[in-house]
């Protein structure tokens, strides 16, 4: 079935906003503070450590935004405007948090600065980078399922001009992308507390739940290419 023929759904937006936030908030409590899927966070953190010298400190942070640029780099390489390479995309990606999953669990975590710490937060930068370059790309979302700050502008964009244009035709336009970007921002706190509070019941069990949701993303779009 052609592309443009197909109906957009924001659930998947919404879905993927939660794997972020999942993801993120896991990378954040297993690897020392950083950041897997916000890479506007390691930039702050990584000028703050080294501007006071703590050159330790900044190094993993420094390490996290070209290798989630190269994820990003893949992504957008990789998927065009296909389905069926977005699908290959999750389904890439479910395996890169599978790695991590069981390299934590085998582990219990690595010390920071390690070499085997890298190539352990390797798995979900790159995994995160890929995500984004997906839904947008193929049409399916004006949103990044990542960058929270973007979407926190578009929430406030949005409201303003639904506040500047009420009461005329464009005001529902606006209104409904406002509450999209709200939904999007509460996907990303929910997956954050998910997978924050998952690791205290579930241990790295819980990354489970963002593999799973990938792999029926990418059965989804699989099936809708052979439509």
């Amino acid at each position: 079935m052609p592309l443009a023929s197909r109906i957009a759904t924001t659930a998947e937006t919404y879905l993927l906003a939660a794997v972020g936030g999942c993801i993120d908030a896991i990378g954040v409590i297993t690897l020392g503070g950083l950041f897997v899927s916000h890479m506007s966070g390691n930039t702050a953190a990584l000028g703050a450590a080294f501007g006071q010298g703590h050159w330790s400190a900044g190094w993993p942070h420094l390490f996290a935004v070209p290798v989630f640029l190269l994820g990003l780099f893949l992504g957008y390489l990789w998927v065009g405007q296909s389905i069926r390479r977005c699908a290959g995309i999750f389904l890439t990606e479910a395996v890169l948090l599978a790695i991590f999953g069981v390299t934590l669990k085998l582990t219990g975590g690595l010390p920071t600065n390690s070499p085997g710490y890298f190539l352990l937060a390797m798995a979900p930068l790159l995994a995160m980078g890929l995500q984004n370059a997906t839904l947008r790309q193929i049409g399916r979302s004006t949103f990044p399922s990542t960058y929270v700050t973007g979407v926190l502008d578009r929430l406030a964009q949005a409201t303003a001009q639904f506040w500047n244009t009420r009461g005329t035709p464009e005001a529902p336009a606006k209104r409904r992308e406002a509450l999209s970007a709200l939904g999007i921002w509460l996907s990303y706190v929910a997956g954050a507390l998910a997978g924050s509070a998952g690791l205290l019941v579930l241990g790295t069990a819980v990354i489970t739940a963002p593999v799973l949701i990938l792999v029926l993303l990418a059965a989804k779009f699989l099936r809708e290419d052979r439509d």
